[in-house]
């Protein structure tokens, strides 16, 4: 039973609770990668056997793929004790293991090998096909098992905006985050975003406030 203490921004209270999707938007800055991140560190500590994958539509390599952003969470979370870190995955607690794969390289039979999954985590999820969609939502099927997003908003009509916004399936659960609603926001991103704010004041609100992009 895992007993980390770890500092949430309240923005992310919401996704604290069991649910079936959890999805985070939002704009550059908000820490939407790093609570997921910890998430998954804290889940696979207090479940023994735990699995879950994290996703992208495209995956070339890992270095693509949330793996150093865990690896990193689990070195501050001083817990690496319980993990054993690999080439292409992270062994967990009671043979529990985080996978990190690319969606366009399954198709449905492959897709397959995920049904046993506790977690799926799309990241960079505005990029996510309706067929990947379609596919991996009815994949992982494990009772309880959860199906989290984090993305940058693009187009109203991307698959998981559609589907996590427009639609939201009952019992989702769905919050906005954005730079402002991350206590921990570094100096180093506030001079970013105020150089953005000045010098591309037209695509701002897309990058920093999460709002759908602008055609140029």
């Amino acid at each position: 039973m895992s007993k980390l203490q770890i500092k949430t921004a309240e923005v992310f209270e919401p996704l604290l609770q069991p649910s079936r999707y959890k999805g985070a938007h939002g704009g550059r800055g908000s820490g939407k990668s790093h609570f997921f991140a910890e998430m998954v560190v804290d889940d696979h500590l207090r479940i023994d056997g735990c699995r879950t994958v994290c996703i992208r539509e495209v995956q070339k390599s890992l270095k693509e793929s949330a793996k150093r952003l865990i690896e990193d969470k689990i070195k501050s979370l001083c817990v690496g004790h319980k993990f054993q870190i690999q080439t292409d995955q992270i062994l967990t607690p009671g043979d529990g293991v985080i996978l990190f794969q690319g969606m366009q390289d399954h198709t449905a039979e492959t897709i397959k090998s995920l049904e046993g999954f506790d977690r799926a985590w799309v990241e960079e999820a505005q990029t996510l096909s309706e067929r990947s969609l379609a596919m991996l939502r009815p994949t992982i099927r494990k009772e309880g098992s959860e199906i989290w997003a984090s993305w940058n908003p693009r187009r109203k009509s991307d698959a998981i905006d559609d589907f996590l916004r427009k639609k939201k399936p009952a019992g989702s659960i769905v919050v906005e985050a954005n730079w402002s609603d991350n206590p921990w926001f570094p100096q180093v991103l506030e001079d970013e975003r105020k150089l953005d704010l000045d010098l591309y004041p037209d695509r701002y609100d897309h990058i920093w406030g999460g709002d759908y992009a602008k055609a140029f």
